[in-house]
Formats: structure tokens, sequence, C-alpha cells
């Protein structure tokens, strides 16, 4: 069944609170409710990965990569990147789904067959981090994720989970990516994945809303030296406001942390800034603001 009713509780970082969407056993209620807001970044960040990814490649001498995604979800990124999708044809499918009501079992088969059939475009090894483990079993069981690992890195103390054999996994990762964790994560997440990846070093590609500062990452993972570059000049839209009272948050956020509205977010959208973390010698040889070509900015907008 369709659920029409619209969350309209606010969450600690001034945004609408889509909690209950990553309680679901697949991505139907997920896709159903941010397509609604026009949901964007996942589809315009992926050319600035597949970029990143074929850069790294060649400074590293790398075929297959090892992605760890930070904030997956239901494995939307590891969908777009490993498959010939769009947000659109997987809203189109999961939206159709919801409406035939299928139970969850039914359209995990059907997905299973789905994504095994579609051919890969790219060689690559996903693992995925979040909170959610309903979602983090979807995506494993679905084959979006290699592997995934359902726990909090900025409240467990200690080291990576002992329960999850995963977790070593994060020792191999040779880029970290996402989409809109950072401001529900934070430093203490990224700390512990550099010390789990400390001798390979992955670059971090990631992007942030404007009205979350990457102050205290940038300052944690120059301990792990690297250096943190900004894309001058450009912003990618997320998502549109749900309505006026999540709009009031976001504009009274971005002036609390010093940052005027950009026109993006004055017309009604969540605009994300990309931000690469590398180590120093590799950021030297290849700056940020050279490094994009204008396939990877296609979805971009100039500020």
């Amino acid at each position: 069944m369709l659920d029409n009713k619209e969350p309209v509780s606010i969450d600690e970082t001034g945004k609408t609170s889509f909690d209950d969407i990553y309680t679901s056993p697949d991505p139907r209620q997920y896709f159903h409710r941010l397509c609604r807001h026009n949901y964007l970044i996942a589809e315009c960040a992926a050319p600035v990965f597949r970029e990143c990814y074929e850069r790294i490649r060649a400074a590293r001498r790398l075929k297959r990569l090892q992605v760890t995604d930070v904030g997956c979800s239901y494995g939307i990124n590891a969908a777009l990147h490993k498959f010939p999708l769009s947000v659109s044809r997987l809203h189109a499918h999961y939206t159709a789904r919801l409406v035939g009501g299928l139970d969850a079992d039914a359209l995990l088969a059907e997905d299973q067959a789905w994504y095994r059939a579609l051919p890969l475009i790219d060689d690559l090894v996903f693992t995925g981090l979040d909170s959610s483990g309903p979602a983090i079993s979807y995506a494993r069981a679905a084959g979006l994720l290699d592997f995934g690992l359902a726990c909090d890195l900025e409240t467990d103390d200690g080291s990576l989970p002992p329960e999850h054999d995963e977790a070593r996994v994060f020792a191999h990762s040779d880029i970290v990516i996402s989409t809109g964790a950072v401001g529900y994560v934070g430093a203490p997440t990224f700390t512990r994945i550099a010390e789990a990846a400390a001798g390979k070093q992955p670059w971090m590609a990631l992007f942030v809303l404007r009205q979350f500062p990457m102050d205290d990452i940038s300052a944690a993972m120059r301990g792990f030296g690297y250096v943190t570059e900004k894309l001058d000049g450009f912003a990618f839209p997320q998502r549109q406001f749900t309505g006026a009272e999540e709009r009031a948050g976001a504009i009274s956020r971005l002036k609390k942390v010093g940052r005027k509205p950009l026109p993006m977010e004055e017309a009604g959208w969540f605009a994300a800034e990309f931000f690469l973390l590398r180590p120093e010698a590799e950021a030297a040889k290849a700056p940020l603001n050279g490094l994009l070509g204008p396939a990877a900015l296609s979805c971009a907008v100039r500020v």
C-alpha cells in the first residue's frame, strides 16, 4: 500500500526526519518518499565518482576497486555505479512494485534475478556502512553490496565491531564515498575507517550539504596525512525542501555557520558541495579543481 502521509517532524539538523523509511525490509518506501521531493544527489554524484574511480586507478595502477559507501542505505550508489541504472529507473521499479503489492520476500527474489541479469558497467567491490540493519540486509541479499556493516561508528566504542567479519574489508578500501551522511556522521566515523585502512590511505570523496561544516573531519584526517580539497565554483542539488518549515530551518542553519544562501537554496533546494580527501603527495600532483572534466560536472550548478 502507498503511504501518502508526509512526515512533518524536523530532526536536530533542521531537516525533515525520514527515519521511518529505513526500517522497511526493502527500498519501496525510500523511493516513494524521497523521489516525491526530487531526490537527485545520488545521480548527480555518480559521474563525479566515476571520474574519481578512473583517477585513482591511474594514480595507483588499479583495476578492480574496493569502494566503501558511508551511509549507503539500500545500496543506491552501488546500483548506480555497478549497473546501467538511474534514480528515475529505480524509482519506477520500486513504486510500481509498491502499488503491485508484492510482499518483501517476493520482491527480494525478483530483485535478485533483476540485478543478476543486468550488465556490469564497472569492476567494483562495494562495502556499505549504515546504521540501518534492514537497509544493509536488503542491499546484501539483493546483490548490490558485497559486504555490509550495520553499525554506528559515531557512538560505538573501541575497534570495529568484532561480530562483523566484514569489518576487515575497510583495510582494503581504495576509495570511501558518501552522498549525504556527513552531518549525521563526522570525524569519529572517518577516523575509524582511516585507522582500519591506514595501510592503503583510501581517497575519500564526499558530498556534503552546505549547512554542515567539514572542519572536524578535515582536522581529523590531517592526522592521517590527508589534504582536504573542496571543488570551487560548483554546487549540486540534493533534493527539494519538504516545505516552509524545512526551508526555514535550512536557511537558518546556513546563517549560523556563516554561509550566505545560494540561489539554489533560496529557490527551495538543498545544495551539496564536493570534497576530496587524498594523501598530500597525490593531491599535489593533480589538484581537485583541474581533476574533473565536463562530463563529471553535468549536474553541477555554477555558483
